[in-house]
């Protein structure tokens, strides 16, 4: 997506967008570190590739802030309404995005409009080069789980790619995933969100353990 872009669908529900507008992955999920038997992957910016901005995929509520080093400033932001999903679904998406090293929303319930400013790329924490460390889920935030692994991602993981459609995005590094475009009909005027505000967010504050 771009900055400010906005995506809204015939029903009135938003179209989850990804937040970057280059998909540039650097390291898949199931990979090494960190990864290993998780659903995070790892993005970086393209012009800029440093300090890159991430923008909201859809307007969304910050559900909880693990701030410091070793967290890497993750800020996890949960959508204010049910939106739409490459996977067909329509419901809540939870995101995560770790190492910016000043994340410019973080208090708990601050909303972000779809398409603006939520979060940088960057290399605060223990990380080898500037990037995001970000994984999606599906449903309400419900925390996040210690895989087998030893590494922790969301509690209600989906693959990137069944979370978020990659309309006005340019792919650069995709890992061959079934990246996809919302070909549905649309609002001709966004209207904005926050109309069916029906479920309560749920905050639980573990913490994701994890060293690139």
């Amino acid at each position: 997506m771009i900055a400010n872009q906005r995506l809204v669908a015939s029903d009135g529900y938003e179209v989850a967008l990804f937040p970057l507008p280059y998909l540039y992955m650097t390291q898949d999920e199931g990979g090494n570190f960190t990864h290993l038997g998780t659903y995070n992957i790892d993005l970086i910016g393209y012009k800029p590739n440093a300090n890159a901005p991430v923008y909201a995929p859809c307007t969304m509520k910050v559900v909880q802030y693990a701030t410091g080093f070793a967290a890497g400033n993750r800020v996890t932001f949960q959508s204010v309404d049910k939106v739409h999903l490459p996977n067909g679904a329509l419901d809540y998406l939870t995101i995560g995005f770790a190492h910016d090293p000043h994340p410019p929303i973080t208090a708990m319930g601050a909303e972000v409009q779809q398409g603006a400013l939520c979060y940088h790329t960057g290399a605060y924490g223990q990380v080898t080069g500037d990037h995001t460390h970000t994984c999606a889920g599906q449903g309400t935030f419900i925390g996040y789980t210690l895989r087998e692994t030893g590494h922790w991602d969301l509690a209600n993981r989906i693959h990137y790619w069944d979370a978020v459609f990659v309309n006005d995005t340019q792919i650069i590094q995709g890992y061959n995933h079934n990246w996809q475009n919302w070909e549905g009909s649309v609002e001709p005027t966004p209207k904005g969100s926050g109309k069916k505000r029906k479920f309560p967010f749920v905050v639980a504050w573990n913490h994701w353990g994890y060293k690139h």
